[in-house]
């Protein structure tokens, strides 16, 4: 069983991302998890992305993304 994402781990998008603002394969560094809104739901990651500087980190769910 892998190990849970957490803070400080080096992550890449994966083709699960379907948004439009960023692109598979874009990496970056989990710098925030935060807990799953209900007792079903998974955490949602804040990743501060490689590329850019934005001041507000974008979240992704754990199956868009994965450990480098």
């Amino acid at each position: 069983m892998p190990l849970p994402l957490r803070v400080g781990d080096r992550v890449r998008l994966t083709t699960n991302y379907q948004g439009k603002q960023f692109h598979h394969g874009d990496t970056g560094t989990i710098v925030d998890v935060l807990p799953a809104a209900s007792p079903q739901g998974t955490p949602v990651y804040q990743v501060r992305l490689d590329a850019g500087h934005a001041t507000v980190h974008p979240s992704f769910h754990e199956d868009e993304l994965e450990r480098l």
